[in-house]
């Protein structure tokens, strides 16, 4: 009996539609069924043995998120041979999570930045320090005592990198610490968020693995929340990181992926205006008489310009000031802005502004803060693509807390 045979009211209504497409979509289209359905046995049977690659069900991989997911590892490697494979996650920090926990086990080691996005700190120990996965916190400026390093510790190994690191705006060495790292079968873990490939490529630079929040630059417009995770080894990525991220369920959705897809298409343009933005404001703010100091790879004074020269093509979108003064005077310049956004996040169309100290930075330690320069009064700064007078001129006026503080 077909389905054609099955002509009550009732049963109408919830049958299945077929599909009919006489002509294909110029633009890619939502998916969102969670289950996908076979004609047959043997071919639900084909399907569960091709994974990942065939849709059975959308924790497992969907028409809509997987070619998403590739798109941004293809970006990874542009204008070189290299092959790269990619998939989506629920958020930036399941990103992480998933790629890290695919690759420890108790008595490994994480060796890290000693300042990080202040939510990859707080996973790191309070997630996997409980585990008994040990963090070590090294200061990749000096290779030399990174390798020493190196020769002590026991287990397997990763190393997981931010730069520019959030929010001082440091930047490592990518290839140098990748070829120490190749020495002893370590594997590089790049969190390319502020970046994004247009500016930097640490996959063709010798990292091993880039993650990203989508949320961010990629998708660039503040409305679809995500994280990719992008490999060079396709059995690293089908044997590791993909089986765990289908058993943790931290998928994307077909809805998140559409709207991250949307923002790619235009991520070339915005990412050159974001770099040419920053880089205005960044020397008006290192002239200005109420500054003390501004971080942003892209100056001349900034410790890792010479770094950031050689590995990104561009400075980025970020950048912090320290407001001279007290930690009053930094509020007084973030209320007085009325075209920035105080907000905890960064990467969207408009400007927006942070207090590390007290908000993406509060539980980091206060004299590990202020060792790395994240003082009470740095602000930091997502610069967005609106016109630069318009930024400029809110921040002049921002900046001229004595005449407000009357």
């Amino acid at each position: 009996m077909s389905l054609k045979s099955f002509n009550h009211f009732e049963t109408l209504c919830t049958k299945p539609i077929k599909e009919v497409r006489n002509t294909a979509n110029h633009q890619l289209g939502i998916n969102p069924s969670s289950a996908f359905r076979f004609d047959n046995t043997a071919d639900s049977i084909k399907a569960f043995l091709s994974q990942p690659g065939s849709h059975v069900y959308s924790r497992y991989g969907n028409p809509t998120v997987d070619p998403v997911g590739q798109r941004i590892a293809d970006l990874e490697v542009s204008g070189s041979k290299t092959k790269a494979y990619g998939v989506l996650t629920s958020s930036g920090m399941a990103a992480i999570h998933i790629c890290l926990q695919s690759l420890l086990l108790p008595g490994d080691t994480v060796i890290t930045q000693e300042i990080l996005y202040g939510g990859t700190s707080e996973l790191l120990n309070k997630v996997f320090v409980p585990q008994k996965i040990k963090v070590l916190n090294l200061n990749f400026s000096n290779l030399i005592s990174l390798e020493k390093k190196f020769l002590k510790l026991k287990g397997n190994k990763v190393i997981y990198l931010e730069t520019p690191v959030n929010p001082n705006l440091a930047c490592v060495d990518i290839k140098a610490v990748s070829k120490i790292a190749k020495k002893f079968k370590v594997l590089v873990i790049v969190d390319n968020t502020f970046c994004t490939a247009y500016i930097q490529k640490p996959l063709l630079l010798g990292a091993d693995i880039v993650l990203h929040s989508t949320t961010k630059f990629l998708h660039g417009h503040g409305v679809s929340m995500g994280g990719a995770i992008v490999t060079k080894d396709k059995l690293l990525m089908h044997d590791k990181i993909w089986p765990f991220l289908k058993l943790i369920g931290s998928t994307s959705n077909a809805f998140d992926a559409w709207l991250i897809h949307l923002g790619l298409k235009t991520l070339h343009i915005r990412m050159q205006r974001h770099c040419d933005n920053a880089m205005a404001l960044a020397n008006y703010l290192n002239q200005h008489e109420n500054v003390q100091k501004v971080n942003y790879p892209g100056l001349d004074n900034h410790k890792d310009h010479n770094i950031a020269k050689n590995q990104m093509n561009g400075f980025g979108a970020l950048l912090s000031f320290e407001v001279k003064g007290s930690i009053q005077n930094a509020k007084r310049v973030m209320d007085g802005l009325s075209l920035a956004a105080i907000a905890p996040s960064l990467g969207e169309t408009d400007t927006m502004v942070l207090h590390p100290a007290s908000s993406s930075h509060l539980r980091v330690d206060k004299k590990l803060r202020e060792q790395h320069g994240i003082s009470d009064t740095l602000i930091r700064v997502s610069v967005g693509i609106e016109n630069i007078e318009d930024i400029i001129n809110d921040f002049n006026i921002a900046l001229d807390f004595k005449i407000r503080a009357k």
